[in-house]
């Protein structure tokens, strides 16, 4: 029976380097124009440039938790441009929250291409993020008295119009079909396959998981989901090895950027 180790001893490095590298590079540039956008929607005009390095630094602090590499961003805008805390917080969970439905989104498309929608994709879960969705929305279209409508952390969501969590939506887009692409790619130089739309329906929430608080550095969660969502393509060790991997390659390309924008 394959074990982790055997299956990171008889990987192809060098080709899974390849894929990885650039994929992380176009992965921080969409990442960084995304929160440049919201940011000058919401708060304040900021240049991509300015954006660069900062977000390159926040990563290495997500690889221990993703929650505090959103505070290291909201930290450095409110000390650049003397913004609230609070509101340029509000602005990042407003990212945050557009990446959930982001992530539920391409997940049932996946899940319908795969046969997959009502079994292992459970119907009841899109339909509640559809409910709140809308109620969301309704919410915050118009204006609300007492200390909600005050509050500073709500900021982006009572200026957001519905094109906003469109376009940004679609702004990311391209990061969640390149990380589908690139896995899909590299599961092979591993000895595995998993078809692509397994992969657009499980890797969504692969990556919800992996950025669940109690995950430290990304792990734990993440290689439970993997396991979960794809043991039926390839054996649990493998797919253990596969994601240890992935992170770790995605964890070095991330530190090594961040020292040359940070030189």
């Amino acid at each position: 029976m394959r074990s982790v180790a055997s299956t990171l001893a008889a990987a192809h490095w060098g080709r899974y380097l390849v894929l990885m590298v650039p994929y992380s590079v176009f992965y921080f540039l969409v990442d960084t124009f995304v929160v440049q956008q919201a940011v000058s929607w919401f708060n304040v005009p900021v240049a991509y440039r300015d954006v660069l390095p900062v977000r390159a630094t926040t990563y290495i602090l997500s690889l221990v938790n993703t929650q505090l590499g959103q505070g290291g961003i909201a930290l450095y805008l409110h000390r650049r441009h003397g913004l609230p805390f609070w509101e340029v917080t509000g602005t990042v969970i407003f990212i945050s929250f557009v990446e959930v439905y982001q992530l539920a989104f391409y997940s049932c498309v996946g899940a319908a291409a795969g046969g997959e929608l009502g079994g292992i994709a459970r119907l009841w879960v899109y339909a509640a993020l559809a409910a709140y969705l809308a109620l969301h929305l309704w919410y915050f279209s118009r204006p609300r008295a007492g200390w909600l409508g005050r509050a500073r952390l709500l900021t982006a969501f009572r200026r957001a119009r519905p094109a906003h969590y469109l376009r940004l939506l679609l702004y990311k887009t391209p990061n969640l079909l390149a990380a589908v692409t690139t896995h899909w790619l590299a599961l092979p130089l591993f000895g595995m396959r998993i078809p692509f739309a397994a992969l657009l329906a499980g890797l969504p929430l692969v990556f919800f998981f992996a950025a669940l608080p109690i995950a430290a550095a990304h792990l734990g969660p993440s290689q439970v989901a993997w396991v979960y969502f794809f043991r039926r393509y390839a054996p649990d060790a493998g797919l253990v090895a596969y994601s240890l991997a992935a992170h770790l390659a995605f964890m070095l390309a991330n530190a090594l950027r961040s020292k040359l924008l940070t030189f």
